[in-house]
């Protein structure tokens, strides 16, 4: 298996949303056992420490939960004591119906696109979001309709991997989501290539300081980025003023 076999993520909007509701159809029944093999077993630890920034649960909070997913997320706030009113938004419908059968109390799931996300401005003390920002045709896009569903004071936080500094951890980090992208693909699904698109998306990734520099630029406030495992692992942070 060779990475000259790996496609270039497409940047045509219409083309990377038919790829990646493709991919999600087909990944939705391992998704969940997949992101923990992949993370060897840190993914829901990262996700509580995504959580555990939130700002202090309020009566009537409201948290959307961009690119749910099968609302794992959700689930960890409700594991965690919190019962803010949660939407949980997705375009995936397989996906959609994983986080249905979760049976989370007051989360209210919406088929939606991180292309337009259809929400009104302000209504939201936080955003959430896990593993999605390297999906967006339009990041910058996708940030400031973030920025501006968010309510002054809101914060936006980002769980997703990252784009090592040093070159050599770059190129082993690729090989190593290869690789066992490759091998689980071929077990969980008969497909080597299932996986391969995570590896794709993050070649096209501008990384986790870029991403922070736009989001400065949009009217973030506080932005921090928060690095694990050589920067493969990234929490994204902002406030709106």
């Amino acid at each position: 298996m060779s990475a000259l076999r790996l496609q270039p993520w497409p940047l045509d909007r219409e083309k990377r949303v038919r790829d990646v509701d493709a991919i999600f159809r087909r990944v939705a029944p391992r998704y969940d056992a997949l992101t923990r093999l992949l993370s060897l077993g840190q993914d829901r630890r990262w996700k509580r420490a995504l959580i555990a920034r939130l700002p202090p649960p309020r009566p009537g909070a409201a948290i959307l939960d961009l690119a749910t997913g099968t609302a794992e997320l959700p689930a960890l706030l409700r594991a965690a004591g919190r019962d803010d009113r949660v939407v949980a938004l997705d375009r995936s419908r397989p996906m959609l119906a994983k986080a249905h059968r979760k049976r989370l109390p007051g989360v209210r799931y919406v088929v939606g696109d991180l292309n337009a996300i259809p929400v009104a401005a302000g209504r939201f003390d936080a955003v959430l979001m896990g593993y999605g920002l390297r999906y967006p045709t339009d990041l910058g896009a996708t940030l400031a309709a973030i920025h501006r569903a968010l309510r002054p004071g809101g914060v936006f936080l980002s769980l997703d991997f990252g784009v090592p500094e040093n070159p050599i951890a770059r190129r082993a980090y690729v090989a190593y989501l290869l690789a066992a992208g490759t091998t689980w693909g071929a077990l969980l699904h008969g497909r080597a290539s299932t996986y391969w698109h995570i590896v794709e998306s993050i070649r096209a990734y501008p990384g986790q300081r870029v991403v922070a520099g736009l989001m400065r630029d949009l009217g973030f406030e506080r932005v921090s980025v928060e690095e694990r495992v050589f920067g493969t692992s990234v929490i994204l942070r902002g406030e709106r003023a």
